[in-house]
């Protein structure tokens, strides 16, 4: 299953201006979302689209108690992350934790980020610390120019909320 995350949806030449380092930060939160799903009850993580290896691993976690041996196995964690759907554990995670309001203010934002670009974004990292300025900003250019080429920007919206919606959950 490939995983869903806003950058899945990048054609080639998009994937290219993506650095070395902002893989590695992507790779980074995964793995925080990765240890989010560890700190669930079992029982809850039994309800999520998780892979078999994936709930196996997750559950083999606690068994391990070795420092080095954990540091190893939550590689192998965020490796196993990255082949997730995105977007449906996004979807299920936020089923267990209800926000109200939640899409108006991932709307809201995204209307503000590309109406105001920069403002809008040092607000937001005020708000979702974890937020990575430069990536945001890529989100909000690629969005920018896909409407100046087709006139739409749905695709690019897409990106935006679900990398803000990621944040926000961990946030919590």
């Amino acid at each position: 299953m490939m995983a869903a995350s806003p950058r899945h949806h990048m054609e080639d030449d998009e994937l290219e201006r993506i650095s070395k380092s902002q893989r590695k930060r992507d790779m980074d939160r995964l793995q925080a979302l990765g240890e989010h799903l560890l700190r669930l009850k079992p029982s809850l993580r039994a309800t999520l689209p998780l892979s078999d290896s994936l709930h196996q691993a997750l559950t083999d976690d606690a068994r391990i108690k070795s420092g080095e041996a954990k540091r190893r196995h939550r590689q192998y964690l965020g490796k196993l992350m990255r082949q997730i759907d995105e977007s449906a554990l996004l979807d299920a995670l936020e089923a267990l934790q209800p926000h109200p309001g939640r899409d108006l203010l991932l709307n809201n934002s995204i209307d503000r980020l590309l109406q105001e670009g920069d403002r809008a974004v040092q607000e937001l990292i005020q708000r979702l610390p974890m937020l990575d300025r430069h990536y945001l900003r890529l989100l909000v250019r690629l969005t920018e120019q896909e409407k100046e080429l087709d006139g739409d920007e749905h695709t690019g919206r897409e990106r935006i909320r679900l990398y803000l919606r990621e944040l926000m959950l961990l946030k919590n």
